[in-house]
């Protein structure tokens, strides 16, 4: 098991943070799971996208240890001179330390920019066009009432052989008949990686499930937990330090909310919570 995060004076989220409610064994002051949201969900799926080389650059800003020799890794190829590189002149900001899109990093990198860290919504399916024949003349097997249709403009009609270039107007609808939106219909979301309705379960290890009543009720039976008095509940807002520590206990332990939250560091409660 990894040694605890060591001491640090606590660093006030930004406001309006992501938030993790933590659900704490008072004896052992093991961290059984937390309560996320949308935004500490999107942060955490957003760690798996931060390179090797920014994790280092990041750890080192804030006094943290890199695990294994990546820390000396950074530090050796950060000092070597420019004469030792292809171009001259390297942009080592980029050569050492790139940054992928992540929804991780606007907390990890705290005032630096950070401009395109987000994944954007992706981007509406193009629309789909449909065509049908002209009807022709009153002899067409299709006059006044065509009833073929292609998402290929001009093909031969199969009934009539009249090209298909009449564009039809398409109307989207749900179950129920009703006319869907047209942000729905062009698939628009909000960005990040999971929908904003979405409230997860984070475990220890942070095994990120669903949330259920009977989930919940599972854990508590799996952790023995038979008297609830025993439980603390302890809401947390993410900043910058809590990002960082986050970052580098996951790459060293198995129990990181414990770790980062319940092993004597020193942490932000939300304003109100005991």
């Amino acid at each position: 098991m990894a040694t605890a995060a060591k001491e640090a004076a606590p660093a006030k989220g930004a406001a309006g943070g992501p938030q993790l409610k933590l659900l704490v064994d008072k004896r052992s002051r093991r961290v059984l799971y937390a309560e996320a949201r949308k935004d500490a969900v999107d942060f955490l799926i957003g760690l798996l996208r931060v390179p090797a080389g920014l994790a280092a650059r990041v750890l080192a800003k804030h006094g943290e240890r890199a695990p294994g020799s990546l820390g000396a890794l950074y530090a050796g190829a950060a000092s070597l001179d420019d004469a030792f590189f292809v171009s001259g002149k390297p942009n080592r900001a980029a050569l050492l330390s790139p940054a992928l899109p992540s929804a991780a990093l606007p907390l990890l990198l705290g005032g630096e920019d950070t401009a395109g860290a987000l994944p954007p919504p992706p981007p509406p399916p193009p629309a789909k066009r449909y065509f049908r024949c002209a009807g022709g003349p009153f002899y067409s097997s299709c006059s006044g009432n065509p009833t073929t249709v292609t998402d290929v403009s001009g093909l031969p009609c199969p009934v009539c052989g009249q090209p298909m270039t009449v564009e039809m107007k398409w109307t989207p609808g749900d179950a129920q008949g009703k006319l869907a939106t047209a942000q729905e219909a062009a698939g628009e979301g909000s960005g990040g990686y999971v929908k904003d309705v979405v409230t997860c379960l984070v475990m220890d290890d942070l095994t990120i499930e669903p949330i259920s009543t009977i989930s919940a009720i599972m854990l508590l039976k799996k952790f023995n937990i038979n008297d609830c008095s025993a439980l603390e509940e302890m809401t947390v807002e993410l900043g910058t330090k809590e990002a960082v520590m986050l970052l580098r206990v996951s790459m060293e332990s198995a129990t990181v909310l414990t770790d980062v939250f319940s092993r004597g560091v020193a942490i932000d409660r939300v304003d109100g919570d005991q």
